[in-house]
């Protein structure tokens, strides 16, 4: 272990290792439902939140989405999450990075250490094309679920994440299939709902997709 750690935190490893910690961090928060994905450029037709600067409905022509969709291109991946395609291919550049440094770099020199990163990187770009493959259908058919919809509002859900506040938040709704997970807010000056509140669906803003609910035991 303590062999690991001194790798991983040697000079031509180290920015690779910094770069990890984010992704951890990220994919932590959402197993505690913490995060809300809107905020992290995750789309499910491959690109990022036209929020963010990238293609999206009002944002199709801006170059950091031509150059979001050309990398994605690149790695087959139209179709999957950004985040899920970006975790993948961090993980996979610093496992390849670890090992090459580990078998061909073992004086860890910095020169050596680009050599053998940018060889990682080439490697991590094939294994992700390789890993996001199988994926790709079970997004498409997430996206493309047969089971008719029926309409939510008015319909009873649960707060997912840490909360549900004026800024942020997701709420799940049961629905034949599969359950939905929509994007919502309070009404303005309404406190927060903690996560596993029970809410009420009451309005859809057609502006932002998002959908304003309440507490189900809130006095009407």
């Amino acid at each position: 272990m303590k062999e690991i750690w001194n790798l991983a935190t040697s000079a031509p490893m180290l920015p690779l290792t910094i770069l990890l910690v984010p992704v951890v961090i990220y994919w932590l928060l959402s197993i505690l439902g913490a995060v809300d994905h809107d905020h992290f450029g995750v789309d499910m037709d491959g690109g990022v939140d036209a929020a963010h600067g990238a293609d999206g409905p009002h944002g199709e022509g801006h170059p950091l989405g031509e150059v979001m969709h050309g990398a994605l291109r690149m790695l087959n991946a139209q179709g999957v999450p950004v985040m899920m395609v970006l975790s993948v291919l961090i993980a996979y550049l610093w496992g390849c990075s670890m090992l090459g440094n580990l078998w061909f770099n073992k004086e860890l020199s910095g020169g050596a250490g680009t050599l053998v990163s940018a060889g990682g990187l080439v490697a991590a770009v094939i294994l992700t094309r390789l890993t996001v493959v199988p994926l790709k259908p079970l997004f498409r058919l997430i996206q493309d679920d047969p089971e008719p919809t029926k309409p939510v509002i008015g319909r009873s859900g649960v707060v997912r994440t840490a909360s549900v506040s004026e800024r942020e938040g997701q709420v799940e709704v049961e629905n034949a299939g599969a359950p939905l997970l929509l994007h919502a807010r309070v009404a303005e000056g309404s406190p927060p709902l903690p996560r596993g509140t029970a809410v009420l669906i009451i309005r859809h803003d057609d502006s932002t997709g998002i959908y304003i609910v309440r507490s189900l035991t809130e006095s009407s």
